[in-house]
């Protein structure tokens, strides 16, 4: 109750500081869920990623970022593609590069202005406030002519100082919280300039290991190539003998199965005379 009644002394000041307190508040959840959801503070993809590209593994390095979230991933990603992209000019690349990374950077800072307005007007409405309760006060002090009462002075200046306290109440918390907001937002900026460079300066040692992958992969499609060609020899030659076998199995069959000759006939039926 004490708090309502000191906080309807201040005035319309008071009030507008009451408002500016809660937009502060409201921007600072705000920034904290929106960082959350950025996933700017989780860092253990950096190493492993930056690993498998300098390894030239093109295809588990996208397969790693594609399913990280945030800025930081974001321009991991845009960097080796560009990088990966042989018909890209090294102007073109640093020109995507630093596109993609100015707008992710513009995304967290935002609402940081209105949270710095905050910290900055504050105390100068609640001067404002003091200066008006102070010529307030004053005029009642001339009102009074020559009977001066020193309480009527000491309650107007007591009065007027509320939005003073209110003021400063309101910008030192919202300007801590952008110092600290805008901290974070530095260091991923800094992150996201060190893994870009850190791509970019591994583009020979990945296009080496790029040549060394090709070449071995190029060396595995011949000996499977040539694994091939055997097995299909293999099985055109047993094709050949099993169809030599069927050929010699029903020359077999075809000769068993012709008449025999006269020869052969009085052979296995003798005649026999009778002797004189």
């Amino acid at each position: 109750m004490m708090d309502i009644v000191v906080f309807q002394k201040g005035g319309l000041v008071m009030y507008l500081l009451g408002a500016m307190s809660v937009y502060a508040l409201a921007v600072v959840l705000f920034k904290i869920a929106q960082f959350r959801k950025a996933n700017i503070f989780d860092r253990s993809f950096i190493e492993p990623a930056l690993r498998e590209i300098k390894q030239g593994d093109r295809s588990r390095a996208t397969k790693t970022l594609a399913g990280i979230n945030g800025p930081i991933a974001r321009i991991m990603r845009v960097t080796f593609e560009c990088v990966a992209n042989r018909e890209m000019s090294q102007k073109s690349k640093e020109a995507e590069i630093l596109r993609v990374g100015s707008g992710d950077i513009r995304y967290l800072e935002s609402h940081l202005r209105g949270l710095e307005m905050t910290a900055q007007v504050a105390p100068l409405m609640g001067l404002l406030g003091t200066v008006i309760g102070m010529i307030s006060s004053f005029s009642k002090l001339s009102l009074s002519g020559t009977r001066v009462d020193p309480t009527i002075l000491a309650g107007g200046i007591w009065e007027a100082l509320l939005t003073t306290a209110g003021g400063l109440t309101v910008a030192i918390p919202a300007l801590a919280a952008h110092y600290i907001l805008d901290g974070i937002i530095e260091k991923v900026r800094a992150t996201m300039k060190d893994v870009s460079v850190q791509i970019l300066a591994l583009e020979d040692e990945f296009r080496r290991n790029e040549r060394a992958l090709a070449i071995e992969e190029a060396k595995r499609a011949d000996m499977q190539r040539k694994a091939q060609e055997e097995a299909d020899a293999r099985s055109r030659e047993e094709t050949e003998m099993r169809k030599r076998n069927e050929a010699d199995q029903w020359a077999e069959a075809q000769r068993r199965n012709a008449p025999q000759k006269t020869s052969t006939l009085h052979l296995l039926s003798p005649k026999y005379t009778n002797a004189n």
